[in-house]
């Protein structure tokens, strides 16, 4: 197969062709679609989604999985908006809210790696533990007054164009996400236990080390996306972006990490996250409800789950079929010499 072929059939550009497909269609249904108001609403109500995707991405190359990402956004925009709502300075708000973060990411690593607990079922306890917290904090309350730098973070665009802050601040993360992943040792390893975590142990690669590393990344990231929602939506309560993590995971999935570990790119994750993005704004233009939405965004996970071991099972197959063309073809030719 040629290096052209082989880039033509990579997942992103197939990734691109749907994003195409959705700006022609879906302009031609609706011309507000690429209006720059509604991209610029778009991809503001999206930062969050890509920043939490963006920190499941090294957590579900290994095969792990972290549920509790919402819990954490929201226990950290809690933490920042009662800890500012109480007279403490912006910088150390929001210090204490992200170190919260990373705690909460090396919790569920130690929990996962150290004591070998399923990491379904450990996420999901602290998804639920670190909402609770939230509960307890606010009382069921909610903070609605944030520090001018927190919204300008989240809800400005940057000097004076249409382009969301926080746009680029997640394009500066996913750079240095893909050169994390893609780049360096650490990012090897993460793929390399993904794709077989007793041989990457063999190979004297730090499995434990490396796997505890990707929830604290992924604390950090959920954590960061929490700072982004309030400064965005300038509300912090308990509960706040649950709705976030069945895209944010659709996301990795449909970018191309396998479900299983060991394969997918940081680009793949951004560009399914704008398809998405699309998608729902296509569907919103057209009076779609949330739930008609979420049905699209649950038909779309199953899809990029079902997709790699359908082709996995058809290249078998022909792989097959082909070694019985070959044997029935040396078969016909012996005969044939012997024939004659």
């Amino acid at each position: 197969m040629t290096k052209v072929l082989k880039l033509l059939i990579r997942w992103e550009i197939g990734l691109i062709l749907l994003i195409l497909i959705i700006l022609i269609v879906g302009q031609a249904a609706d011309h507000d679609l690429i209006s720059s108001f509604n991209l610029q609403t778009t991809s503001l109500n999206n930062v969050v989604l890509l920043c939490l995707a963006f920190g499941l991405t090294p957590v579900i190359m290994t095969s792990d999985i972290d549920l509790s990402v919402v819990g954490t956004l929201a226990l950290v925009g809690v933490i920042i908006g009662d800890l500012f709502a109480h007279g403490m300075k912006t910088w150390l708000a929001v210090a204490i809210g992200l170190f919260v973060a990373l705690v909460c990411g090396l919790i569920n690593g130690v929990l996962v790696v150290l004591f070998d607990l399923p990491a379904l079922a450990v996420t999901l306890g602290t998804m639920g533990a670190y909402t609770g917290v939230s509960f307890l904090i606010l009382k069921g309350l909610a903070i609605t007054s944030f520090p001018s730098v927190i919204v300008t973070l989240g809800s400005s665009n940057f000097m004076g164009t249409q382009v969301p802050i926080a746009v680029i601040v997640l394009l500066v993360i996913g750079v240095l996400m893909t050169y994390l992943l893609h780049g360096t040792i650490f990012g090897r390893s993460v793929l390399a236990i993904g794709g077989n975590r007793q041989a990457a142990l063999f190979s004297g690669i730090a499995v434990r080390r490396v796997r505890i590393l990707t929830f604290v990344i992924s604390g950090f990231l959920a954590g960061f996306a929490g700072l982004l929602f309030i400064g965005n939506y300038q509300t912090a309560q308990a509960g706040m972006g649950a709705s976030e993590l069945l895209p944010a995971v659709t996301a990795v999935i449909l970018g191309g990490v396998s479900a299983y570990g060991g394969t997918g790119t940081v680009p793949g994750v951004a560009l399914a996250a704008v398809l998405l993005a699309l998608l729902q704004s296509a569907l919103g233009l057209h009076n779609f409800s949330g739930e008609g939405q979420t049905i699209a965004v649950g038909v779309l996970l199953i899809v990029a789950i079902g997709i790699p071991p359908l082709a996995r099972s058809y290249q078998d197959w022909n792989r097959r079929r082909g070694s019985k063309v070959l044997k029935f073809a040396s078969t016909s030719s012996s005969s044939g010499e012997k024939g004659g």
